[in-house]
């Protein structure tokens, strides 16, 4: 498996908000198919984020959280330009936010994932091309295209 099985365009959106919590809400509703309770999903990030920011630097976020609200495993991907304030451990703004939703007792396949897109973003260059994106599907295209060239299997 490869970590573009788990998202697709229609789970990429371009944030329009400026804090934290309304920007976990627009990714939610982005994800609503993957979810048989919206609410409680939210509400599990909240708490999530109320324990330990997400925020893992270098302006990026990997907001999570396994449970019983998901249908599958499922990534959604949100960008933004101006950056929102994580609290993340270097202080810096997230401008793109990787959204993991899964299920409690499969937490190895939550780990591959993780790790998957950490590898993918750690480097300067592919986040730099997936900020150039000006559109969903572009950034689909960019972010399809790395996966398969760093070979990002999960």
């Amino acid at each position: 498996m490869n970590i573009l099985d788990y998202s697709d365009p229609t789970r990429i959106c371009f944030l329009k908000s400026s804090d934290m919590k309304s920007a976990l809400e627009e990714l939610v509703t982005c994800a609503s198919e993957y979810l048989y309770d919206k609410g409680a999903f939210l509400n599990s990030l909240i708490e999530r984020e109320e324990l330990m920011s997400t925020g893992m630097g270098f302006e990026i976020a990997f907001p999570h959280s396994k449970n019983d609200f998901v249908v599958d495993f499922f990534l959604t991907i949100g960008i933004s330009s101006a950056g929102i304030n994580w609290n993340s451990f270097d202080g810096k703004d997230v401008k793109l936010v990787f959204l993991i939703g899964g299920l409690v007792q499969q937490q190895d396949k939550y780990l591959r994932i993780l790790s998957s897109l950490a590898n993918l973003v750690k480097k300067e260059a592919n986040k730099s091309k997936l900020l150039s994106a000006q559109s969903e599907n572009e950034f689909y295209s960019i972010f399809s295209k790395l996966a398969l060239e760093e070979n990002q299997a999960v």
